[in-house]
């Protein structure tokens, strides 16, 4: 098992640090606190990233956007 850094997780996900970080603290990605710091685990990523639970997200992620709660919901392509 291989476990990650926020910033590999999110480089894996392709999302941001803050978002991934605010959907481990809402418990809507798999995660666990070590040491008071956030670790993720890649096949459990990998999981979650093939189920249904990822659509909903980013219906929630477009709602928020349309109501103004979230400045955009991408990041801005390189």
């Amino acid at each position: 098992m291989e476990i990650l850094t926020p910033k590999e997780a999110s480089l894996l996900l392709k999302i941001s640090e803050y978002t991934l970080l605010d959907y481990a603290r809402k418990g809507k990605i798999p995660a666990r606190k070590v040491a008071n710091r956030w670790r993720f685990s890649k096949d459990e990523l990998m999981e979650w990233f093939s189920a249904p639970t990822l659509d909903y997200l980013l219906k929630e992620a477009e709602q928020e956007y349309k109501e103004g709660k979230t400045k955009r919901l991408w990041p801005r392509e390189q």
